[in-house]
Formats: structure tokens, C-alpha cells, sequence
């Protein structure tokens, strides 16, 4: 008797170890029922579609949202020609000079505590915010496969957004 409870404790333990050693790298499960695409569930979907105080920022916050999703979400990538379009369309070459500090402001302070949680619900937000029938701007990202490219570590749970860029007058 004692022997059959030793093995079956030393298999929990065996188990649970592995879960633990394989699970770093996995995302929490309870993020998992709030990634879709749905803005309902997905919080960060919906701050994402809450327009900003002016439209120079919305522009410049969709356009850094388009390339942290491209680059940082597994098997998505930026089509350089829609995101073209799209900047063509908002006027996004027109921002500049000091008209151009407070959008960047708005824009950059968006990102302010982005982290793990958030890249993971942007990413599995991307089709909803950029997919062909994006509701952002549309096709400008590749869906890809709703996850991050990196994998996820909870002892360091900030993703480094770049701020953006000073364009020249």
C-alpha cells in the first residue's frame, strides 16, 4: 500500500513539474477566454477602437498598432502597400513639425503599460483590427495565427514599444 502511494505521489509531482516547466512558456489560461476577436471580450480590442482625441493620433496610434502586430505576432506581417494607402488616406505625411508633438503624445502614451497580456489580446484581436474586413484599417495586417512571436515570460511581463518617431519640418 505504501508503495502505490508513493508512486502515485511521485507521479503528481512528476506531472505537475513538467506542466510547470512546459507552462512557462505558455500563455495564462485566463487570458485565453478573452483573446478573440471579438471587442466584447477582447479588452484590448475595444480600447483599441475607442477613437482618440484628435485624428492625427488615432492615425499614428493605428499605424503603430499595424506594425507591432506584423512584427510581433507569429505568422503576421504588414502589407507595406494597404498601410501605404491607409497613410495616404488619413494624411499622415501633413503631420508634422509641432503640429505633430501632440498627436505623437496621444498616440505614444496609448502604449504606456503595454505588456505581455496586451500584445497576446492584440494579437489574437489582429483579423477583427486589420484582417480584410478590418474595422481599423482594413487588410493592412496579415491575421496570422493570434499569438506572439515571443514566447511569454511572467517574471518580465513589459513588451518595449518603441516611441514614435520626430519627423523632420
Amino acid at each position: 500500500m505504501k508503495t502505490g502511494f508513493r508512486f502515485a505521489f511521485s507521479m503528481v509531482i512528476a506531472v505537475g513539474l513538467s506542466t510547470v516547466a512546459s507552462g512557462a512558456a505558455q500563455l495564462p489560461s485566463y487570458w485565453r477566454k478573452s483573446m478573440t476577436n471579438d471587442p466584447a471580450t477582447n479588452y484590448f480590442v475595444a480600447q483599441s477602437m475607442k477613437p482618440l482625441a484628435s485624428a492625427d493620433a488615432q492615425a499614428l496610434r493605428v499605424v503603430k498598432l499595424a506594425s507591432i502586430a506584423g512584427e510581433q505576432c507569429k505568422s503576421s506581417a504588414v502589407n507595406r502597400k494597404a498601410l501605404q494607402a491607409y497613410k495616404t488616406q488619413v494624411g499622415y505625411a501633413k503631420i508634422k513639425g509641432k503640429a505633430y508633438d501632440d498627436p505623437t503624445f496621444l498616440a505614444d502614451d496609448s502604449f504606456k503599460y503595454f505588456d505581455n497580456g496586451a500584445l497576446a489580446h492584440l494579437c489574437a484581436g489582429t483579423d477583427y483590427l486589420f484582417g480584410p474586413e478590418g474595422h481599423l484599417a482594413p487588410g493592412v495586417v496579415r491575421p496570422g495565427k493570434g499569438l506572439p512571436k515571443a514566447s511569454y515570460d511572467p517574471k518580465n511581463s513589459y513588451v518595449r514599444v518603441s516611441p514614435l518617431v520626430k519627423k523632420p519640418l
